[in-house]
């Protein structure tokens, strides 16, 4: 088969923020999952993808190994939310864009065949009441352009057994047969 790597993007950037910014599994979610608040007072971090766009696509065969590679190029919108039940949201949501930015995030990104836009959108505060605490929550945007790829298996003729082209349909020839 092939060496394509294909991952979510969202999970691309959930592994760069885990470990660019110290956090625990526990503490890196993505939305669209069951999950639990954590119920410590430690920053944890939420992602969604807000659904992709396609940008291009192509498919091309492999004659050396009788494949046929589909590639598509998407725009990950996602959605990136930090927050905590104490400070920790307030004072590290600038870590978010720093990560992003870092040689671990590079190397992630070139690894799975994607690129993470070079600024992230503005933190916007979207603090609220959470049943008995406050919950600071920052919410942010990023970019992400991803190239999916899927081969499989092609069957290939190259080579027919033909006896000749008829033109006249109504008086074809007889065909023998070798057998």
């Amino acid at each position: 088969m092939s060496a394509y790597i294909n991952r979510e993007p969202v999970k691309v950037v959930a592994e760069i923020l885990k470990s660019e910014m110290s956090l625990d599994d526990s503490h890196i979610l993505l939305g669209d999952e069951k999950w639990d608040i954590p119920a410590d007072k430690e920053l944890f971090v939420v992602l969604f993808d807000n659904g992709p766009k396609p940008i291009s696509r192509s498919s091309r065969f492999d004659t050396a190994t009788n494949e046929e590679i589909q590639q598509a190029t998407m725009l990950h919108e996602i959605r990136i939310e930090i927050c905590s039940f104490g400070p920790s949201a307030r004072t590290r949501k600038e870590e978010v864009a720093m990560a992003l930015g870092s040689i671990f995030a590079q190397q992630t990104m070139e690894k799975y065949q994607c690129q993470v836009a070079r600024m992230p959108g503005p933190a916007v505060n979207a603090s609220d009441t959470e049943a008995t605490a406050r919950l600071l929550r920052f919410t942010t945007t990023v970019n992400v352009t991803a190239l999916h790829t899927k081969v499989k298996g092609v069957d290939y003729y190259d080579k027919f057994n033909v006896r000749g082209i008829y033109t006249d349909v109504v008086n074809p020839p007889e065909v023998t047969s070798n057998a």
